[in-house]
């Protein structure tokens, strides 16, 4: 009895008080006035960051702390029974901005220009932000509340700016690229107000010219629009169509998408086509429209992830999620034909993503054409994950990164990353098995995640590491920085 009695006594008993400072990444002073909350526990930091929380019961708490300029943060902190203090010590993240003016060609002021600022990544069915701002009557922009990471500005003007007849001034990247391979990069690393002048383009155009056509071969009357093949870039134009027929007429050399839809007895027809404008007109492109088709999926062992076609010659618009059927099976329920590469989300647990087949082909980490007729999806989950654990010399707040050798699969989920424990150690599960890249890095640039150079500079300073089904590898890093 006077055990189970001494049991419920400190059973009862709260947590030792959780004590700490919160800090600016920027300079590493104090923050004041920062919200600090523990479940139904709230406090505020005094003028020098510092807070205190008491009254927790023992067990894993989650802490936030919120304060106006700096992104929200979240971290999860152990309690023990007992009167000690437990420090936690968090630094904040202020927001970045940019700003600048937009100007023609002369250094002229362009108001009510769209200016967007997008993070600098490749496109690979990742998430993506764009963040908009217009210039005032003195070209003056700013994009403000911006995390770390790599980003473009690009302004919009319209076409019709320039008074010559065959030439237009066109979209433009800081500092004066109308191409977004010459664009120059922003990084920002929190609390910095980069500037960034833009000196929009004026350059010859060209018309592009051409039909479209339903699935029978007959002149279809839609929306037809045109597009960059460039990552991230949205529709530039719109043309009007009659009896078919579609004129863009001021187009900049570059390489382009034409992408047209129709309704046709009640069905909805779609296409797409790429062409190149050099130095002269393009004519008589044609565009064959196709209906959509059903494509069934099959899951080994059965189960019901997220399974994502991403069109590699189509709009990003197109992407195409798989749905549960009358039936409860999975099947892409409209997939138009083109080229796609497929995305997997959700593994379940203590399994690994082996395969994404079709027929006898394995397109994991590889782009192919999609058509009516082909044989289903089937993607193929094994038990036995594979797994990494290690060690990083002086890890602080360093975060690990592990890549696959094989560059079809840099994409999530395949690019892991983990911070240090307190002692240094990290431990990183559910891995496909294979070879992989090894780094451990002062900080991590989410967009660079993205950069095709960016992974392989990290490739090129990291261990390498085999692991196989089953089993754990072991690996031993040092932090080294994170490549510009």
């Amino acid at each position: 009895m006077l055990f189970g009695a001494l049991c419920l006594i400190l059973a009862a008993q709260d947590a030792g008080p959780v004590a700490g400072l919160v800090t600016s990444s920027l300079g590493h002073k104090g923050i004041g006035g920062v919200a600090v909350t523990a479940g139904a526990l709230h406090t505020t930091t005094d003028s020098s960051g510092a807070f205190g929380l008491a009254g927790l019961p023992p067990g894993e708490h989650r802490f936030t702390f919120e304060a106006p300029g700096f992104f929200r943060h979240e971290t999860r902190l152990r309690l023990d029974a007992g009167i000690t203090a437990a420090p936690l010590n968090v630094e904040l993240t202020p927001h970045s901005s940019i700003s600048g003016r937009v100007v023609d060609a002369e250094g002229k002021a362009l108001a009510g220009v769209q200016v967007e600022i997008t993070q600098a990544i490749r496109g690979t069915g990742s998430t993506w932000n764009v963040w908009g701002a217009v210039t005032d009557k003195e070209g003056r922009y700013r994009a403000i509340g911006l995390g770390p990471g790599t980003y473009l500005a690009m302004a919009r003007p319209d076409r019709d700016t320039s008074e010559e007849e065959k030439h237009a001034a066109v979209r433009t990247y800081y500092p004066s690229a109308p191409d977004r391979s010459q664009a120059g990069r922003l990084i920002l690393r929190g609390g910095t107000d980069v500037a960034a002048d833009i000196r929009v383009k004026t350059v010859p155009v060209y018309s592009i010219r051409g039909m479209i056509y339903d699935d029978e071969g007959r002149p279809a009357n839609g929306l037809v629009s045109l597009e960059s093949t460039e990552v991230l870039e949205g529709p530039t134009a719109k043309a009007n169509m009659r009896d078919g027929a579609f004129e863009f007429p001021k187009v900049p050399a570059g390489d382009w998408r034409v992408i047209a839809e129709a309704e046709v007895a009640g069905r909805t027809l779609r296409g797409a086509t790429a062409t190149v404008v050099n130095r002269h007109d393009v004519e008589n492109i044609a565009i064959r429209l196709a209906a959509p088709f059903a494509l069934a999926v099959i899951v080994e062992p059965s189960g019901a992830p997220t399974i994502e076609l991403y069109p590699v010659d189509a709009p990003r618009s197109q992407a195409a999620f798989a749905k549960a059927n009358g039936d409860g099976k999975l099947e892409f329920p409209a997939v138009y034909p083109g080229r796609y590469s497929v995305n997997v989300f959700g593994t379940p647990k203590e399994h690994y993503l082996d395969a994404v087949m079709v027929g006898e082909q394995d397109v994991l980490g590889r782009e192919r054409v999609f058509a009516e007729g082909m044989a289903p999806l089937r993607v193929v989950f094994k038990p036995n994950a594979a797994g990494v654990r290690g060690a990083v010399e002086n890890c602080g707040g360093a975060s690990v990164l592990l890549l696959p050798q094989d560059e079809g699969l840099w994409s999530y989920p395949f690019i892991q990353q983990r911070s240090c424990d307190r002692t240094g150690h990290f431990t990183i599960g559910g891995l496909r098995p294979g070879s992989y890249y090894a780094v451990a890095v002062d900080r991590i640039d989410g967009t660079g995640l993205d950069d095709l150079g960016t992974l392989r500079r990290l490739a090129s300073m990291a261990e390498r590491i085999q692991v196989e089904s089953g089993r754990v590898g072991y690996v031993e890093l040092k932090v080294q920085r994170w490549p510009e």
